[in-house]
């Protein structure tokens, strides 16, 4: 089949919610996934089964996993030639992901899954490598909602040095060959830098925070804000183009907040696997969205319609983190922005001291540039001088008009 993963059943997507998120569904839901039913059985609701009550606010994350997994195409077509047979397979890669790809070594991960399916050790030779790493990488890809791709299409295996353009302000992560592993690629992609200018101490944060709204980019400093389902770009600026992009996913946010906050009174157990994404990563980026929208007002308002109009996830209307916290300790480390500050503190000094992008204001900004400082003085002077003159002829010829006509007065006498 070209494409296994091009179509994705409800059964399937109630999987994906059990593989990434241990949900714990009812029976007519875990039915569903036991007989692959279609058409799909009501849930019963039963046991606050979350399908039936959160189900519907993550349809912006299916429709981006219907995006991400659509147009795989294995390397060949044959029935265990291929690192993806269906969906299911992505699912048991996740699961592996969770339990230890986040700590163990990524080909250690992969050799170990494609063996136990296989059920020989030598035989996962008959999946060629680099289908295999990129079944591993679209399975990192929708836990983290991070593209860890690089352009030498090995993954995060093998990325090295660049700019700006790979990680968060800092060069992108340096991971090589057999010692990668999905913690590292993510502690290189998101490294912690407090700015100071937006911690607690500083007299001059309050105002920053106050004056970072979807309002003020938008009026002042003429930027547009676009959504994006890569976290890695999220409060990425374009001065030249003006436009700043926004990670809208904020329910997948939420349900990876959900599923590593402890049901019991021990807030320090253990889990079977690891989280998806770092839980002050997911909180921080939670409150910057905040801080861009603030309730009430026009930035809200903007943020409405970008819901409306271009496909942002409705759950970024719901204003509040206190349910997904778990303590005050963890809501003051996010708030210090070691992960966004810097991109957050570029979109203050474009508010600040904005670019012009319209002609008018280029053309204005061209001719107010240093250089041109002196050649203005010297044109002003010389501007000056001839208005003197041409003044002082006018007096000279208004004097001597005068004067005739005095003489012609006292001729006449």
């Amino acid at each position: 089949m070209a494409f296994p993963l091009q179509d994705v059943t409800v059964p399937e997507l109630k999987e994906l919610c059990q593989a990434m998120w241990d949900w714990k569904l009812c029976g007519n839901c875990q039915q569903d996934i036991k007989e692959r039913s279609c058409p799909p059985r009501r849930c019963s609701g039963v046991d606050n089964c979350p399908w039936g009550q959160r189900s519907e606010r993550l349809g912006p994350f299916f429709d981006f996993y219907r995006g991400v997994t659509g147009s795989y195409v294995p390397d060949f077509f044959g029935e265990e030639d291929q690192a993806l047979r269906g969906h299911r397979d992505l699912f048991d890669i996740i699961r592996l992901t969770r339990r230890c790809g986040f700590t163990v070594l990524r080909t250690l991960c992969m050799h170990q899954y494609f063996a136990t399916r296989l059920g020989d050790v030598d035989s996962q030779t008959m999946v060629p490598e680099s289908d295999q790493g990129r079944a591993f990488d679209l399975a990192a890809r929708v836990l983290t909602m991070t593209n860890l791709d690089s352009a030498d299409s090995q993954g995060f295996l093998n990325q090295t040095g660049g700019g700006d353009e790979e990680g968060i302000g800092f060069s992108p992560p340096a991971v090589r060959g057999s010692i990668a592993c999905l913690q590292i690629a993510l502690a290189e992609i998101f490294p912690s830098r407090i700015h100071p200018s937006l911690q607690a101490g500083d007299p001059q944060a309050t105002v920053i925070k106050n004056g970072l709204t979807a309002e003020m980019l938008r009026r002042v400093a003429g930027i547009r804000i676009e959504r994006t389902d890569n976290l890695r770009d999220h409060l990425r600026l374009d001065s030249t183009a003006g436009v700043v992009q926004v990670f809208h996913l904020t329910s997948v946010l939420r349900e990876h907040l959900l599923a590593t906050k402890p049901t019991g009174s021990d807030e320090d157990s253990s889990y079977e696997t690891l989280p998806c994404l770092p839980r002050e990563l997911a909180l921080e980026t939670l409150y910057t969205i905040q801080l861009i929208f603030p309730p009430g007002g026009n930035s809200q308002a903007m943020l409405r319609t970008l819901v409306s109009k271009q496909g942002f996830d409705p759950d970024s209307l719901r204003f509040g983190t206190a349910l997904f916290e778990l303590s005050r300790h963890e809501r003051e480390r996010a708030l210090c922005f070691p992960v966004w500050g810097t991109r957050l503190m570029d979109l203050y000094d474009e508010i600040e001291n904005p670019k012009p992008r319209g002609r008018l204001d280029v053309w204005l900004e061209r001719r107010s540039k240093s250089r041109h400082i002196m050649l203005a003085t010297a044109v002003g002077i010389f501007t000056a001088v001839i208005l003197g003159l041409l003044s002082l002829c006018v007096s000279i010829f208004q004097t001597w008009i005068a004067w005739q006509e005095w003489k012609e007065s006292a001729a006449g006498r």
